[in-house]
């Protein structure tokens, strides 16, 4: 008997599959929107005339939600107005309905009834369940300490439907623990982490993770973490076994110390105060000045925050100035440079001084051979007009004393040696017997002033005069001689002239050098010559 009902019911239910197309169950997230499907497939001349929507209850009695009429239209019912809405226009084969934000009251099993002409009626159910997605919080442990033992650093809890999924992501060392809670329509989880706090740990990110089918992405809650610790202290700027110099300028003392909060510093010196013309900037003691041997001793520094105070101590020397040492290679130095500096100075002066003094003793010179010459020239010119008048001449040169003068003789032997040879011509041009005379004792004194070389101090010539003393005798009485005699006795007379004058030249000569167009006279061991005639100047 139950084989043939089944057998009956097998051909209508596949009927129903054909022409009635919905799901078994249909999923939505809370405070979303969700289609709850229907569609009928109607063969020609088929059309659906009604819709009917039903939510069956926990108790087994159903509970309409709407209506779909072809000729009336929609009616929704009071409890759904406005959540309950048509999703298609037209021809009711496509029967579904929208659900607009879905709570979790509208979970449970819904049935669609068709009735469609002529085949008649339809039905299909579904299940719909509502997804509630998890709002983490995260709550934070006790205040973590540096040397605290196992510790709670902060938990996680998520609620949902279904229950959600609590991870940790995190670079510290530490223990998860998971403890979950079941309500009637959701579950939660609360996680817990604990770990050993650590100065390595401040600052580091502990991240809650969680995980749930109504999230499109994992849910994150980071939290950085503060653990309170206090680090040594040390002192940096003096080295325990070195010691200040008395004088240096720019020393400090800076204070090392790291903590959670950050630290207060603050100096001081044992069993004294401060010294004077120091300044405290945050962790660092200035000596705005330079060092005295006072401002030694114990200096203290103390780090202090919330958690603990560490202090350091440093003892700081104030060596003294070493004696100041000769440096005898510098002195040396020195003592040579001002040395040379002041021979330089009296070198220069001297060269001045010499320049002057020769500059003046030139033009001394230059005028008494002025004088001189002009004596000179008188002379030459009394003895040439008593030539004419007297043909006997008797002279007589007398040898007057020699005036020493110092460093005068170069110059006075150049000056006269010229005008010697200027006398010599002049003679020569007068053709008289006076011409030897006078040109012996020109080259005479140019011997004698010439011999005064390279800065020598010999005696000068400083002035020649000659004293003529001319008698003249009555004149004997006159030879008659030929005129051939007379003739030829005159040009023998020049021509010796001639000879001696050249003679004479060559002569004095021998005493000069030529330089630059200029006769200087050559040193000799003396100052007197003696000239052809036997003269002495």
């Amino acid at each position: 008997m139950l084989w043939n009902i089944f057998l009956l019911l097998l051909p209508i239910s596949g009927l129903l599959a054909r022409v009635l197309e919905s799901r078994s169950s249909v999923t939505a997230v809370f405070g979303k929107d969700v289609v709850l499907p229907c569609s009928y497939q109607a063969t020609p001349g088929e059309t659906v005339l009604q819709v009917t929507w039903l939510k069956r209850g926990e108790g087994g009695q159903s509970v309409e939600l709407a209506i779909l009429n072809s000729e009336h239209g929609v009616h929704i019912q009071e409890a759904y107005a406005g959540r309950v809405l048509r999703q298609g226009q037209g021809s009711l084969v496509n029967g579904s309905v929208l659900l607009k934000n879905a709570v979790q009251a509208d979970e449970g099993s819904y049935e669609c009834h068709l009735i469609t002409f002529p085949r008649g009626n339809f039905e299909s159910h579904l299940a719909l369940k509502v997804l509630v997605p998890p709002l983490p919080t995260l709550n934070l442990g006790p205040p973590l300490e540096e040397g605290q033992g196992r510790t709670l650093a902060a938990s996680c809890t998520a609620e949902g439907n279904p229950i959600p999924t609590v991870t940790w992501e995190t670079e510290v060392h530490g223990t998860a623990k998971n403890q979950e809670s079941s309500h009637s329509r959701s579950a939660s989880v609360t996680s817990e982490f604990y770990l050993v706090p650590g100065r390595s740990m401040h600052g580091k990110a502990l991240t809650c993770v969680v995980s749930h089918p109504g999230l499109q992405h994992q849910k994150r809650i980071t939290h950085t973490l503060s653990v309170a610790y206090l680090s040594d202290a040390s002192i940096l700027g003096h080295e325990p076994e070195q010691d200040w110099m008395e004088g240096k300028e720019g020393a400090s003392l800076k204070c090392l110390g790291d903590g959670n909060p950050p630290p207060n510093y603050n100096w001081s010196r044992l069993n004294e105060p401060l010294p004077r013309g120091v300044r405290i900037k945050g962790d660092t003691l200035l000596f705005q000045r330079p060092l005295r041997p006072e401002d030694g001793g114990v200096y203290i520094c103390r780090v202090a925050n919330s958690f603990a105070a560490k202090e350091v101590r440093a003892t700081v020397g104030i060596k003294g100035l070493p004696a100041q040492q000769v440096d005898v290679v510098s002195i040396s130095m020195i003592g040579v440079g001002i040395i040379s500096v002041v021979l330089v100075s009296l070198l220069i002066l001297v060269i001045v001084l010499m320049t002057c003094y020769h500059k003046r003793k030139t033009k001394r010179i230059t005028e008494k051979y002025e004088e001189e010459l002009t004596l000179t020239r008188e002379n030459s010119i009394r003895r040439l007009h008593s030539s004419h008048s007297t043909e006997t001449r008797h002279q007589i040169e007398e040898n007057l004393p020699l005036r020493a003068e110092s460093r005068q003789g170069s110059f006075r032997g150049d000056s006269l040696c010229r005008e010697s040879l200027r006398a010599d011509s002049l003679c020569r041009d007068s053709r008289q017997g006076s011409f030897r005379t006078d040109s012996f004792r020109e080259t005479s004194l140019c011997s004698v002033m010439g011999e005064e070389a390279e800065g020598r101090s010999y005696s000068t010539l400083s002035t020649v005069r000659e004293i003529e003393t001319q008698t003249e005798l009555p004149p004997p009485p006159p030879t008659p001689v030929p005129e051939d005699q007379v003739e030829e006795k005159e040009k023998e007379k020049e021509e010796e002239e001639q000879r001696n004058d050249e003679n004479n030249i060559k002569q004095a000569m021998t005493h000069f050098v030529q330089e630059n167009g200029t006769l200087r006279a050559k040193p000799t061991s003396n100052g007197i010559y003696i000239n052809g005639r036997g003269h002495l100047v």
